[in-house]
């Protein structure tokens, strides 16, 4: 339990706390803009801008660990289609990554709250911010907003995509757990941002429906009376 962002940070190495150092905003000159996912209209990271940061990412992920062919790119691609179309679909919050000189995005952080836990959900970025330090601060970020928030027991960085990353994140102080639910709770309810899911998904459908209903009702009401 930490009351402050140097409680986390003091106990990690030396490199590590430097690299945390060389990865603020200003250093790095990069923006950070928060885009909540509401309910009813299209998530804010819907653009072709976002997927490239997903395309690059993943591509650049898996020549890591097979090397660069045409294969390995092939591969790449679907996983990123397939990656964007989920982190589109879900709930939460996009902290949005652009190069302050261009406004080019060049990635995105997708976080959900739920319970008395905050999830790093999804992480992109394009090679430039990989570069730059921009995982590393969205992880410092994560952290300072849950020790500031009193619903927020919990940073959670979710499963990873292979042992190199597994180790990454427990040099920082997040442990890979088997029984995470027996550590992370996610029981309660989701935690939005104030008015972000006053139309959730599927409530447009759902009252036209039930203006079908209303209206048919009308209708057998009208029969019976005459």
């Amino acid at each position: 339990n930490y009351t402050t962002l140097d409680d986390w940070i003091k106990p990690l190495k030396r490199k590590r706390r430097e690299t945390l150092k060389r990865a603020g905003r200003e250093a790095q000159n990069f923006t950070i803009t928060t885009k909540p996912i509401k309910g009813g209209h299209p998530a804010p990271h819907s653009s072709y801008a976002h997927f490239r940061c997903v395309v690059q990412h993943e591509v650049r992920l898996l020549s890591k660990m097979y090397g660069e062919s045409t294969n390995a790119f092939v591969n790449a691609l679907a996983e990123a289609i397939s990656r964007y179309i989920g982190t589109t679909r879900m709930a939460g919050v996009i902290q949005e990554y652009r190069d302050l000189s261009t406004n080019k995005v060049i990635g995105f952080a997708h976080e959900v709250s739920k319970g008395r836990t905050t999830r790093g959900q999804w992480f992109y970025c394009d090679d430039d911010a990989a570069k730059r330090y921009v995982w590393f601060h969205s992880v410092l970020d994560l952290v300072r907003r849950a020790i500031e928030d009193d619903r927020i027991d919990v940073v959670d960085l979710g499963p990873s995509g292979s042992d190199a990353f597994t180790d990454l994140k427990a040099q920082y102080g997040f442990e890979a757990v088997v029984d995470w639910p027996a550590v992370a709770d996610y029981s309660g309810d989701f935690l939005y941002e104030e008015d972000q899911n006053e139309d959730e998904p599927g409530d447009d459908m759902i009252r036209m429906i039930e203006k079908l209903v209303q209206r048919q009702a009308a209708r057998d009401k009208r029969r019976k009376e005459d």
